[in-house]
């Protein structure tokens, strides 16, 4: 994917924006607005190598936090290692997405084993489940109806942070996925196919 002169000044607006919020003391003086092309090129190019990673400025600006004792938006944000933190970074939030959703499918899987009916597994006040780990549980046992019910919940979660998306591919196939993505990068929710999804008990 090659970066148009606009999405680039797009991405460094939203990098400037984003360090300046994190380094509200940081002196103008010290740098040039290069500085702000040259991390939206960074960030492009970590992307572009790499299409599971996100264009997400905030989150690459928030991943060098803490690198340097003093602001130096050329050493924490033009430099290609803060490429490689920004990657470390996301990889690391989509393992701990990826833990957390594993565990409520188990133990909900486990209820439902014990004889619980789904539905009240997934619709019960209180429950321990996000809405997106009650989609996947629907889909996994097959549930289309149920599944269609909690949509919306989910995509509101991936919404929230698109990760998730990456981190259900180990427990739901991705053309099952509550969200789909267009090729302008925007999220788009579409209905279930009705395809049945075999219920894995281990």
């Amino acid at each position: 994917m090659l970066a148009s002169q606009e999405m680039i000044e797009t991405l460094a607006e939203r990098i400037e924006r984003a360090y300046r919020l994190r380094h509200p003391g940081w002196n103008r003086g010290c740098s040039t607005s290069r500085v702000w092309a040259a991390a939206a090129t960074v960030l492009h190019e970590v992307r572009r190598n790499d299409p599971a990673i996100p264009l997400d400025p905030e989150l690459f600006v928030a991943a060098q936090c803490g690198v340097l004792e003093f602001a130096d938006p050329w050493l924490e944000l033009a430099d290609p290692t803060a490429g490689q933190r920004y990657r470390d970074r996301v990889r690391q939030i989509v393992d701990g997405l990826r833990r957390e959703l594993s565990r409520e499918v188990r133990r909900a899987e486990r209820e439902i084993r014990r004889g619980i009916p789904i539905d009240r597994v997934v619709l019960a006040k209180g429950r321990s489940l996000s809405a997106l780990g009650c989609y996947i549980l629907a889909r996994r046992a097959g549930r289309d109806d149920l599944a269609e019910r909690l949509r919306r919940g989910a995509a509101d979660q991936h919404r929230s942070c698109p990760l998730y998306r990456q981190a259900s591919l180990s427990l739901l196939p991705p053309d099952a996925y509550p969200v789909r993505g267009s090729l302008s990068g925007i999220d788009i929710a579409f209905p279930i196919r009705q395809t049945r999804i075999q219920f894995h008990l281990n």
